[in-house]
């Protein structure tokens, strides 16, 4: 009896592995990628050309306020850069400042129409200039028109004040 159970035992375990050597292993599914969103093609926005009539470091000649009635001539120099990729920067007789801007294409009563701003500037303290560059900074913020010559370029803010620039030097056109 002894032997039987051994044979019988023996013979379950011959019939187990014979039955796991015959099986196939389970068929793999195919792997099929997950879908990839497709993102709308969009084109980079187009950077606004400095128009040439702008190149160059322009060097503030005078302020006219009240309406453009009181001149005021800088007591340092006041500079302004048109950057080909729609801002401005410039140095305020005492700050670093700049600026956004754009050309609606109006013309208004002053001249072309141009929108700059809002204008930042550094923070530095400054008791000579300080005012100065306050007056100019608020024109320049508020500036609705400008008019363009060779070398000369003005500036009228909504309430008729004006800025004068004469360019100092040019800068050339990138390809």
């Amino acid at each position: 009896m002894k032997k039987l159970i051994v044979l019988v035992n023996c013979a379950l375990v011959l019939l187990v592995l014979v039955s796991g050597c015959t099986t196939r292993p389970p068929a793999l599914k195919p792997v099929i990628p997950a879908p990839v969103p497709t993102l709308p093609v969009t084109t980079a926005p187009q950077m606004p050309e400095v128009p040439p009539i702008f190149y160059g470091k322009w060097i503030l000649t005078t302020m006219a306020i009240q309406n453009g009635t009181a001149l005021i001539r800088p007591t340092t120099e006041i500079t302004l850069v048109f950057n080909p990729d729609g801002n401005l920067t410039g140095y305020g007789g005492c700050n670093n400042y700049f600026a956004s801007y754009t050309q609606p294409g109006t013309t208004t009563k002053f001249g072309s129409g141009i929108t700059l701003g809002p204008v930042a500037s550094t923070r530095k303290f400054c008791e000579i200039n300080g005012q100065q560059e306050t007056t100019y900074l608020s024109i320049l913020q508020n500036t609705a028109a400008y008019d363009v010559t060779i070398n000369q370029l003005t500036l009228t803010d909504t309430s008729g004040n004006v800025l004068v620039f004469k360019v100092s030097s040019p800068i050339p056109a990138t390809v």
